[in-house]
């Protein structure tokens, strides 16, 4: 009988709350890639056009020209927003996340504390831009408006694939 293999501790948190809380995680993340995203769309050139169009600022981008890109870019430039100080906090962010979820034993009060740093960053990147268009928005000339709106209401219809998933034709 002593050579019997005990059995394996049982993990104290429940099955529930661990999927709650990688689901929380996911959404964080999601969020983050979201913004950096629309970071990464005004970090080079930026204007409207290319893959990235669609995460800059949501329903807006489509209206937003050239012009637009540039001023809004300036905007995140003038609040301070250092993209490449930002991205290296979210790279360093990600890989200590990679590293708390790989460590055992696992500490899922540092995964949380990673995730809290990650997101408010998001959100803060993201309210920002929110500002920026707002403002952007108000300062345009009525003609310029009407413009914005009319270049917005020609969004592409989106079409479902033959599996029923949404999908945007190419442009």
């Amino acid at each position: 009988m002593s050579d019997m293999i005990p059995a394996p501790a049982k993990s104290p948190m429940s099955r529930r709350l661990r999927w709650l809380l990688i689901g929380s995680l996911t959404l964080n993340l999601l969020v983050v890639g979201v913004v950096a995203g629309s970071v990464l769309r005004f970090a080079g050139d930026g204007g409207p056009g290319g893959a990235g169009r669609s995460l800059g600022f949501g329903p807006w981008s489509r209206g937003l020209g050239h012009d637009d890109y540039a001023a809004l870019r300036e905007g995140y430039r003038a609040a301070g927003e250092d993209f490449r100080a930002a991205w290296a906090q979210d790279r360093a962010d990600r890989a200590a996340l990679v590293a708390a979820l790989r460590a055992e034993p696992f500490d899922m009060a540092a995964v949380d504390a990673i995730a809290a740093r990650l997101h408010e960053r998001g959100l803060a990147r993201m309210e920002l831009g929110q500002r920026l268009i707002r403002d952007h928005i108000a300062a345009m000339p009525p003609e310029t408006r009407r413009a914005f709106a009319e270049r917005m209401a020609q969004e592409p219809r989106r079409k479902r694939d033959e599996h029923g998933r949404t999908a945007t034709p190419d442009r």
